[in-house]
C-alpha cells in the first residue's frame, strides 16, 4: 500500500482513512492488541521539512522530538540527556544508562566508524552513487535480550536530477501513533535535511517503508479517529500558511553543525553559548529551556516559547504548553 502526502499532518489523516477502509480485525501482539496492515506500507513525504505534527488529539511533544533528533546527530546513546525531556524514556533502557539501539549512535559509532560522515563524503565525491547506505540493524539484535531493538533498520540516500537528495527509510515494525507519524517523521527528516545541506543539495522526497505498520488498540484512545478520520485541512498549519520551517544549517559545513549538536547536548539550557548555526540558539535552546522551566515548576514556559525563531516549532510548543495547563486545570476542578 502506498500513501503520498505533502507532510506529516496529511499522513496522519490519510492513514486513519486507510484504517477505516481496511476494516482490520485486532491481532494479539507482544505489546497487546493491534490493528496490523497485512502488507508493507510506503509513505512518501513530498515536503519532509514540514515535520511538526499539529493534531491536538495526538498531542505530540515537539520538544522531546527535536531534542531526540539533535541527540541522534550527536551520535549519543545516553539516557541522561533524553530523560531531561521525557521522564518515561528510561524504561526502554536495559541498565538505565544507555540504549541498545540508539539510532544516532549506530549511525556514527556503534559499528566502529562514522557512517554519517562517510555517506556525506561518498555523495560529495560521486553524486550518482547508489551505495549511500546507513545501517541501523545489528545482526546481534536477532538473539540479544534487550528492551530496545532497532525498529528502523536502514537508510538509503540518492541524488535525483542533480539537485535533490531523496531518502528511503526501511522499518521492520512501526507504530502509527508514536513512531511512524510522530517521532520518525521528525528524526529522519532532520537527518535528511542535514545530509542534503552537507552535500549541497535540496531536500527531496522522504519515503518510509514500514514492513509491519500497526496501531495498538489498548494504549491510547484512537478508535474515534478510525470512525471519523481527522481532517488535516483543519490542523495542518503548513498548508494553511500559518507556519513554515526554518533551515537547520546555514551552509554545508557539516562538521561545525555536529560540533554544535554535541555542545548543545552537553549544556542544552545555556543561552550564553555562541553556536555557529543559529538554529541552536534560536530554536533548540529556548525549546529545551521551556521543558526545564516546567519541570522545575518555575514558570509555564510560555515566555521562552515566545523566543523560538522557527514558527512551526514555536506554534507546536505553545500548543503543547496550553494542553499541559488545561490538564492541570481539569485536575484542580475534579
Amino acid at each position: 500500500m502506498e500513501i503520498t502526502v505533502r507532510n506529516v499532518n496529511q499522513a496522519f489523516s490519510e492513514i486513519f482513512w486507510k484504517l477505516r477502509v481496511a476494516n482490520l480485525q485486532p491481532e494479539q501482539t507482544r505489546n497487546g492488541s493491534a490493528l496490523v496492515f497485512p502488507e508493507p506500507v510506503t509513505t512518501t513525504y513530498l515536503r519532509p521539512t514540514e515535520r511538526v505534527l499539529f493534531h491536538a488529539g495526538r498531542d505530540a511533544n515537539p520538544i522531546f522530538h527535536l531534542m531526540e533528533a539533535i541527540w541522534m546527530l550527536a551520535g549519543r546513546n545516553d539516557v541522561a540527556f533524553l530523560e531531561q525531556f521525557n521522564r518515561k524514556i528510561e524504561q526502554y533502557s536495559d541498565d538505565g544508562e544507555v540504549f541498545n539501539a540508539a539510532y544516532g549512535h549506530r549511525w556514527r559509532k556503534h559499528f566502529g566508524h562514522d557512517q554519517l560522515i562517510e555517506v556525506i563524503n561518498l555523495l560529495r565525491k560521486d553524486p550518482r552513487s547508489r551505495q549511500a547506505v546507513i545501517q541501523m540493524w545489528d545482526d546481534k539484535d536477532l538473539t540479544k535480550e534487550t528492551k530496545d531493538k532497532a525498529c528502523n533498520t536502514q537508510v538509503v540516500f540518492s541524488i535525483r536530477g542533480g539537485f535533490f537528495l531523496d531518502m528511503t527509510v526501511f522499518n521492520r515494525s512501526n507504530d502509527i501513533w508514536w513512531g511512524a507519524y510522530g517521532a520518525n517523521a521528525v528524526h529522519f527528516s532532520v537527518l535528511q535535511e542535514f545530509v542534503a545541506t552537507s552535500v549541497g543539495m535540496q531536500v527531496g522526497v522522504y519515503r518510509q517503508i514500514s514492513n509491519n505498520l500497526h496501531l495498538y488498540t489498548e494504549l491510547y484512545d484512537a478508535e474515534k479517529y478510525i470512525n471519523t478520520p481527522p481532517n488535516d485541512n483543519i490542523y495542518d498549519h503548513y498548508t494553511n500558511c500559518l507556519v513554515k520551517p526554518l533551515p537547520l544549517m546555514l551552509d554545508g559545513h557539516y562538521q561545525s553543525f555536529l560540533w554544535d549538536a554535541e555542545e548543545f547536548c552537553t549544556k542544552p539550557f545555556n543561552d550564553k553559548i555562541v553556536y555557529r548555526h543559529p538554529f541552536f540558539q534560536g530554536v533548540a535552546v529556548p525549546m529545551a529551556t521551556v521543558s526545564a522551566m516546567r519541570r522545575g515548576k518555575v514558570t509555564d514556559g510560555k515566555g521562552y516559547a515566545a523566543k523560538i525563531k522557527a514558527s512551526d516549532w514555536k506554534n507546536a510548543t505553545l500548543q503543547w504548553i496550553n494542553n499541559r495547563e488545561a490538564e492541570k486545570q481539569s485536575k484542580v476542578k475534579s
